[in-house]
């Protein structure tokens, strides 16, 4: 059944996201984001379903933005490979810092593995672990699963017991420093089972 003529599917996601980011993530209704579509809240709860399926597809765009921002990056330094990577987790971060509501769709709105939106998430981690893979030459999987947790870690943190500190402080330093520590023992196993291999 098609999406009636206001809501355009290639929008939907960017546009919801922008009234959550605006009212609050906690506050933000299904209602509100039909009225910013211009439409009624039935017609867009018959073709999202829920709240869960508005925010996966606020997920989807936030993720897309994010990995606007990864292909925005640039090498600095032929030879220094981890250069490109460090560039791509100051991004990470503070996106994740700038824009608390995208971020959060990110995470909660993620699919389930054989939801076809899942395409999008696996593409951001693919821009990440070609990153990692050419700094860490045979433990890309290794390498680039351990900096996403650790950049996951590091925002959770920062947001709690860390809040009084900037949330790049020492971040270059800490991604080299893992990156050298998986060069040192490469190579290093993946830590995921090969049908998960291409996923965080």
């Amino acid at each position: 059944m098609p999406y009636p003529a206001q809501i355009d599917p290639q929008e939907l996601g960017a546009r919801a996201l922008t009234v959550a980011e605006a009212k609050g993530w906690e506050r933000w209704t299904l209602r509100d984001v039909a009225r910013e579509l211009g439409v009624t809240a039935n017609a867009l709860y018959r073709y999202v379903g829920d709240r869960a399926g508005l925010v996966m597809a606020m997920g989807e765009a936030a993720t897309r933005q994010l990995g606007q921002s990864f292909r925005g990056a640039r090498r600095v330094d032929a030879g220094d490979a981890d250069a490109f990577v460090v560039q791509l987790a100051r991004r990470y971060v503070r996106f994740a810092e700038r824009r608390p509501h995208a971020y959060r769709a990110i995470i909660e709105g993620k699919p389930p593995p054989d939801h076809p939106a899942r395409g999008t998430w696996m593409e951001l981690w693919r821009l990440m672990h070609a990153r990692v893979e050419a700094a860490v030459p045979g433990s890309g999987d290794a390498a680039a699963f351990t900096l996403w947790a650790f950049l996951h870690g590091r925002i959770e943190l920062a947001r709690g017991p860390g809040r009084l500190a900037a949330i790049d402080t020492g971040l270059d330093d800490a991604v080299r420093a893992l990156l050298a520590g998986f060069r040192a023992r490469s190579p290093v196993p993946s830590p995921l089972p090969p049908h998960v291999r291409s996923e965080p």
